[in-house]
Order: structure tokens, then sequence, then C-alpha cells
């Protein structure tokens, strides 16, 4: 134990007298309160690490992905869990002390939702993977990221029902809804949960599945950050051959014809495809990302329509497995290089791609700085449109609407205020005068009615359910479900 850890504990033992205070305080203030004793008891009840502030690690294990001034928060502790159960003893421990919770697998939400000022529980070493090829079904830990789960069952000649995010955890996208290159052919990634084992609010651990719990399990697709821990989870699998997928380029001085064209190709395209266009005026340029898992005749139709939007600059498109494609960098990564110090995204859910969303979003590229990537993203058609809205907790399945996003990095705290004026702006444009939807795995900011913009029809019963299994809104940094503003 270094001197600095030693004095954290030291001093934080000093109010524990006050910890009954709770929510009161606050979750800075409560943080402030762990006695040391009890702090080294939760070490040892755990199999994995607790890191705490002054640890050699407490920096890098603080940060999430879109890390910046306004998401960075500073955990009391940190439980980085080495076994499901951990996740118990760190709720407990929570509930005990009044901290506030964050839960945290790949750490990608917008909002920077797994950090907290209050305890922190890190799920993402929790890595196993298992494939049953026979019965089609992957039991994984949370901890899995999308890209590592679809290697795993590309081995058997499988896919899974994941995001576009190889780095993405494949339990957290699920949860929000999720939609990925197969959404077309298979549905959302919820659409494909079949169990999920859940730590709930008073430290009980659930088995969730259609015959065990139907309602929790309904609200665990497209709600389930709000109803406890998921430790682990099974989905279903599918037989795909090789998919041809990969990006063209094209010159930005052509981002209006092919912004047109995409919407044209986009609204007639088979749920065999997807695509996602982005556009950055980097050195990447614009470009179109794609994935045709069907025929080849099929495929190579699509690409000749994409090629003949404007003239291509470079293209790298192949057919391969879909595993590699999987595990492919999104097109928000910075890139090579060292880290930035800061992320920044901006999203907003829209019906279609409107001449005037074209537009704006040729205007705001002209005065963008170099590493801002704008994308299309999700474009909805195919399976994921057929299913009802009431089905699962995730409502948003209209056909032809589409996710408009725009990412940002930098590492200068001068630029800060600069950068998030610019993003501000972005989102001001292309936000809906009216009926404002927010996808949960997208959200970057609240409506002015709040929680049912994120679940629609479904947000009563959300409510209803949220009342039973969360009554005190413990677990509440997420895509939370609460009473309607106004």
């Amino acid at each position: 134990m270094n001197p600095t850890r030693r004095e954290f504990l030291r001093d934080v033992a000093a109010g524990s007298a006050a910890v009954g205070a709770g929510w009161a305080l606050g979750p800075r203030a409560a943080a402030a309160m762990l006695p040391s004793a009890a702090v080294s008891r939760l070490q040892a009840r755990v199999q994995g690490q607790l890191v705490l502030p002054g640890d050699a690690h407490y920096d890098q294990s603080k940060r999430v992905f879109y890390w910046n001034p306004k998401t960075q928060r500073q955990p009391a502790i940190i439980v980085q869990c080495g076994h499901e159960d951990d996740a118990i003893r760190a709720v407990e421990f929570a509930r005990e002390y009044a901290l506030e919770v964050a839960v945290r697998s790949g750490g990608h939400s917008h909002l920077a939702w797994g950090s907290s000022d209050g305890l922190v529980i890190d799920l993402s070493r929790l890595k196993q993977v298992v494939i049953d090829p026979a019965r089609k079904i992957v039991r994984a830990q949370a901890g899995a990221f999308g890209g590592e789960v679809a290697r795993a069952a590309g081995e058997y000649g499988l896919v899974p029902v994941l995001g576009q995010c190889p780095g993405v955890s494949a339990i957290g996208v699920t949860l929000g809804g999720g939609l990925g290159w197969l959404s077309g052919l298979f549905g959302a990634c919820c659409d494909n949960l079949l169990s999920a084992r859940l730590v709930t609010a008073d430290a009980k651990t659930l088995d969730v599945n259609a015959q065990s719990a139907p309602d929790l399990f309904w609200g665990l697709r497209g709600a389930g950050a709000n109803f406890g821990v998921t430790t682990s989870f099974e989905a279903r699998l599918h037989v795909i051959g090789s998919v041809l997928g990969g990006d063209v380029h094209f010159a930005v001085r052509d981002a209006r014809a092919v912004l047109r064209g995409f919407r044209e190709i986009m609204q007639a395209a088979p749920d065999e495809f997807q695509a996602t266009l982005n556009l950055t005026p980097g050195e990447r340029g614009l470009f179109i990302s794609l994935c045709h898992s069907g025929a080849e005749n099929e495929a190579d139709s699509l690409l000749k329509q994409i090629q003949s939007l404007a003239p291509t600059v470079r293209e790298v498109v192949q057919r391969q497995p879909f595993a590699k494609l999987a595990e492919k960098a999104a097109a928000t990564n910075p890139g090579k290089g060292p880290a930035l110090a800061f992320r920044g995204i901006q999203t907003v859910y829209r019906d279609r791609i409107t001449d005037e969303i074209i537009d704006i979003l040729i205007d705001q590229l002209a005065t963008a700085a170099p590493d801002v990537v704008m994308g299309l993203s999700h474009y909805m058609h195919g399976e994921v449109c057929r299913v009802p809205s009431e089905a699962t907790a995730f409502p948003h399945r209209q056909e032809h609407s589409v996710h408009l996003r725009v990412a940002y990095n930098w590492s200068d705290p001068e630029e800060t205020e600069r950068r998030f004026a610019w993003g501000e702006e972005w989102l001001r444009q292309l936000r809906p005068k009216s009926d404002e939807r927010l996808y949960a795995n997208y959200q970057t900011y609240e409506t002015e009615v709040g929680s049912p913009s994120l679940f629609g029809s479904n947000h009563a019963r959300l409510l209803a359910l949220k009342a039973k299994h969360d009554p005190t809104n413990f677990f509440h940094r997420n895509a939370n479900i609460a009473a309607r503003r106004g």
C-alpha cells in the first residue's frame, strides 16, 4: 500500500460515523466516509481487485471511452471483478455506504455512464465465451467485446447479432437494444437474447429468461441497465456464408451526390445489406462502409451502385468471413498514434434522411476540425423493423429511420470549450423540431419530456417494472426510466 492510498483510507475512516447521511450528502460526500477496515474486508471478499484514489492504475482505471471534462468522474472505489459473484459484494458495499453505482463492461456509453463519483463495478475482466455449436448459442460473460464473441463464434461457422464496433461490450449493446451489420437479417441484438444472469439492487442473483421472469426479460431487452448488473448472458447464433465488406471512399466535394445516392440505395436495400456513411474533412474524406451477407451477384450489384455515385478515391472491399469484418475498427476510432486526452460525441435519431439533413451535414463539415467524423448509422430496415415495438422494451423500429452522429477528439484543454460549442451547434441544427426520440445506446442528451423519448409506448410498462425491481433507482447511471416531465 503506497502512502497516498494509506492517507486516503485514514482520512475517509475519520468520517465513518456519518455514513447514515447517505445520499442526502451526495456521492462525493458519501465516498469520503468509507472506513478503511470496510474497504479491507471488501478486498478480502472479492476475487478481483479494488482500485482506489492514489493507486498506480487509478487514473487509467477510472477512464471510459468518451472521457472529457463534462463526463469525467473521480470514483471513490473501483471493483474490478474477477468473478461474477464480485458484483454481489460490490452492490452490498455500495448499499451499505450509500455510494452511487456505475456499471461498466465495455465503457462505451456516450454519456460515460460507466464511471461515477461513487463505486464502479467494472466487469471488463470477465471474458469467458463458450460456443454451443449444436444449439447455436453463445454463453458469454459481461466483459466480452462484440469482436471477441464474433471471433469465437466464427470458429464454428456461426455469427452473433451484435454492434458494429468490435470494442463495445456484447451485453452492453444488447441491453440497450443493439443494432449492427446483421439487424436487417436477424433483428436487433436484444431480439436474439435468450437469458441473462442479473445481480439486482438488493444484491440477489436472478437467472432471467422468457420462462423464469417474462416481464423482467422483456425489460432487459432495451432498458436492461435499469434493473441490475448483468454478469453473463446467452444469445442465439446464426449461420451465414462469407460477406462482402469494406469501405468505398469518395472526395468530399461529391458529398451531396453521395449522400443522396446513399439514401436511394438504402431505401431499396435487401435484408442482407447494411451500410454506414461517414464524412470527415480529414484524409479519409467521405466513405461508405458496407456489409452484404447474401448472394454474391446481389452483393456485386449493390457495390456497383455505390461505385457509380461519384468517382471513387479508394476502395478496400473484399469477400471475407463475417468475424473478420466484425473485428474491423469503428469509423470513429481516432486511428494510429497516441490516444488523445478527450473524446466527445453527439447523436440524433431522425425518421428519415431528408434534403435538409443532407444540407446541414455538408454545411457543418465545412467548419469541422480535421479529426471530426460524422456518420449516418444503423439505417433501419428488414427484420429489425418487422418486430413489433411492444415485443421488447426497445421500441424504435421505424423503417427508414437513421441515427446521426458526430465524434471528435482533442488533447489541448484550451480546445475544450470550442469543441463543445461546435458539437452543441451540430446537435441544435439536427434535432427534430418535435416528437424527439432517442436510442438508448446512442443517447447524448435528454429531451424536455425525459425518458418517454427513449422508450415510447413502452414507457408506462417500464415505469411499473422499474418500481418493482429497483424502487429506489439504485441503478440510475444508464438510459434511466423516470416519470414523464412537465
